[in-house]
């Protein structure tokens, strides 16, 4: 009833309720931040990604502002190889990397990007043939940023000595 005074019994209780809401708050919204870090977390900026083709090896490098999180998965059948990168946005940089891989790149024949989930970027390379790949994290140095770094080798190394014979023949036929 609206005249009806209430009894300090029912204003301990709603003390008590509020003081219970109050808390309730401020546990549950770090709780979430702990179940839910991706929905809190500012996605990884990527600095630049390149490519470095060579008869030895391949080398492809991601560099960003933090560590980026990381899975490799190795395809046969056509040979692929498919870098998932965690909590990194789709730059300008990786969409950039498919037009800097040169036809005459020894092991990539080319690189597809797209989203696995919506913080994962899914990096495909297909490759010309069987490849060795390593794959491994370079802390920040000098002017440069955490690199992650791809590198493929032939499953059987290159002599040098053959290779630089075979360039001297390919010079004498031209």
């Amino acid at each position: 009833m609206p005249g009806r005074p209430r009894k300090p019994a029912d204003h301990a209780l709603i003390r008590v309720s509020w003081q219970r809401r109050r808390l309730c708050q401020w546990l549950v919204v770090p709780a979430t931040q702990l179940m839910l870090p991706s929905a809190w977390a500012q996605p990884v900026r990527v600095g630049s990604a390149r490519v470095w083709p060579a008869l030895e090896y391949t080398r492809l490098i991601v560099e960003s502002s933090a560590p980026i999180p990381h899975q490799l998965i190795v395809l046969r059948n056509p040979d692929r190889l498919v870098l998932d990168l965690e909590g990194i946005d789709l730059s300008s940089e990786l969409v950039e990397l498919p037009a800097r891989i040169h036809p005459s790149d020894p092991y990539i024949a080319g690189i597809r990007l797209g989203r696995k989930a919506v913080d994962v970027v899914r990096v495909v390379l297909d490759l010309k043939s069987e490849v060795k790949a390593d794959l491994f994290a370079l802390k920040p140095v000098a002017e440069f940023g955490h690199r992650l770094v791809l590198d493929l080798y032939p499953l059987v190394p290159l002599d040098p000595l053959m290779a630089l014979l075979e360039a001297e023949r390919a010079k004498d036929r031209e």
